[in-house]
């Protein structure tokens, strides 16, 4: 059974630039190469679920200029549906640069232009009918919690990623989303910024006792913790050599939510995800996601 998400936060142009290493103050540090292509975690997500098989309805602002003809001509070669992608009349599209040095670690700037003038009344309207799941990352409260609000009274099973700006403005701010959520995600450094602790299982403690059903903190490339309801444990990475680590969360959160959707446990779904997002970080770009053939294979041969 194919997966059906509804994917909701922002919509951005990457631009890439591969250097030897990063460069100090006042120092000058050569380009090895340039590359521009769709990011954003809701255009990562939405490229992931179908190239992975399933379908998924994206929602999220871009601006009417050259970034973002780019960010329709990309998201129409991956097959992505654009009817609830607007275009604001004001703000430009969003851009991050990111920065990746040989050892796969990125330095990343970035202004969210048009995709963090989503409002809360451009989303109430919007009917996610024949949607499974909700992905929302790194929105503005006010919109993340009114989109957590409609999913749920649809039925569907929500996922909240705050990301790094709202991760640093603490638990008091996010936690009114809560009672919407099924799922919380973060990396650990947005898990230390939220509640003060290193340790995954106290971070996962402290977030279920505020509310959230269910938590995940991803460790890169040490694994991923996670705590709901039924079951809690650590899932391993898979040993393989980064290239670009740009978008592994959002990889990582595609992986999972296809494979529930798929009919897997979630430890199973843990395990899936831990693929997509080991076979993301050796290619270049944050959205390189593979197919569902290439996850498939790479788990068969992780078992020899």
């Amino acid at each position: 059974m194919a997966c059906r998400i509804f994917s909701v936060g922002h919509v951005l142009i990457d631009m890439r630039v591969r250097v030897d290493e990063f460069s100090g103050s006042d120092l000058l540090s050569p380009i090895k190469e340039i590359s521009y292509g769709v990011g954003g975690s809701a255009a990562n997500v939405a490229i992931g679920i179908t190239r992975l098989g399933g379908s998924c309805t994206l929602v999220g602002k871009i601006g009417i200029d050259n970034f973002g003809r780019m960010v329709v001509d990309e998201l129409m070669k991956e097959n992505v549906s654009l009817d609830h992608v607007k275009a604001d009349l004001v703000e430009k599209t969003g851009l991050t640069i990111v920065i990746i040095n040989k050892k796969g670690d990125i330095a990343m700037y970035g202004d969210k232009g048009a995709s963090d003038s989503l409002k809360p009344e451009d989303v109430t309207g919007i009917k996610p009918i024949g949607c499974e799941y909700v992905h929302i990352a790194s929105l503005r409260m006010d919109t993340s919690i009114a989109v957590a609000n409609l999913s749920k009274k649809s039925g569907l099973f929500v996922a909240f990623d705050p990301g790094r700006e709202l991760a640093v403005k603490g638990l008091k701010h996010i936690k009114p989303i809560f009672k919407y959520l099924d799922l919380l995600l973060m990396n650990s450094k947005e898990a230390k910024a939220i509640t003060g602790y290193d340790e995954p299982e106290k971070v996962c403690g402290l977030l279920r006792k505020a509310g959230a059903k269910g938590v995940i903190v991803k460790l890169g490339g040490k694994g991923a913790y996670y705590s709901n309801q039924q079951d809690e444990g650590m899932v391993t990475a898979f040993n393989v050599k980064a290239i670009d680590t740009t978008g592994a969360g959002d990889a990582f959160v595609t992986g999972l939510l296809h494979s529930l959707g798929g009919g897997n446990n979630f430890k199973e779904a843990m395990r899936y995800a831990s693929a997509v997002a080991a076979i993301k970080v050796t290619r270049l770009g944050s959205h390189v996601i593979p197919n569902g053939d290439e996850v498939e294979e790479f788990l068969s041969l992780a078992k020899k």
